[in-house]
């Protein structure tokens, strides 16, 4: 299982907020993907990485307890 994330830093001109987004891979194969311009404004690069990152790793966490449900 892979997960890639990117963050756009203050991308938006109107009100400066970032693009986040993921995608996890399972085999090879996209299983779930996310991008949207979340509510609050980060202050750094790093804060907007780091909101992406946790989402990711949270989605990582959540796919994995489903698959060990499974038996997979």
């Amino acid at each position: 299982m892979k997960v890639y994330n990117n963050a756009d830093y203050a991308i938006s001109i109107v009100d400066r907020r970032s693009t986040i987004g993921y995608c996890m891979f399972l085999g090879g194969n996209m299983v779930t993907w996310r991008s949207k311009i979340p509510n609050v404004v980060a202050r750094s690069s790093v804060e907007a990485k780091f909101r992406v990152m946790a989402q990711g790793v949270c989605k990582l966490l959540w796919m994995k307890i489903i698959l060990d449900d499974l038996k997979v």
